[in-house]
């Protein structure tokens, strides 16, 4: 696997998104992101829903893509905004943040997907 990027060919985009959300809210949290990821979307490669160890109200979720345009067309979608709207700001609270970035280099061993979800 070439994973040197120096010819400034990205081969993914990494989307991280971080939230505080209420107290009490991973179940729901859990059960909307289950319903999401059900939804067949162009150019996503992998998703992660993760909860800070130190902070229990803090979520980060880092999505995995082709190119930058399938981000745009992901954010610019009714998909997106009803998700947003509707699923997410009721248990979001207080600061987000979202950061787009490129890789560069990158290394993958063993990733399987959870089967058990």
């Amino acid at each position: 696997m070439d994973n040197d990027n120096s010819s400034g060919d990205y081969p993914m985009y990494i989307r991280i998104y971080w939230s505080k959300i209420y107290p009490g809210s991973w179940p729901a949290i859990e059960d909307r992101y289950n319903k999401l990821m059900q939804i067949p979307i162009e150019g996503l490669k992998a998703r992660f829903v993760s909860q800070d160890v130190e902070d229990e109200e803090s979520i980060f979720t880092i999505t995995i893509w082709d190119k930058q345009e399938s981000i745009v067309r992901w954010e610019a979608s009714d998909a997106y905004r009803e998700f947003l709207d509707q699923a997410m700001r009721p248990l979001t609270v207080g600061s987000q943040s979202v950061s787009l970035c490129k890789t560069r280099l990158y290394l993958i061993n063993d990733l399987q997907p959870q089967t058990d979800v």
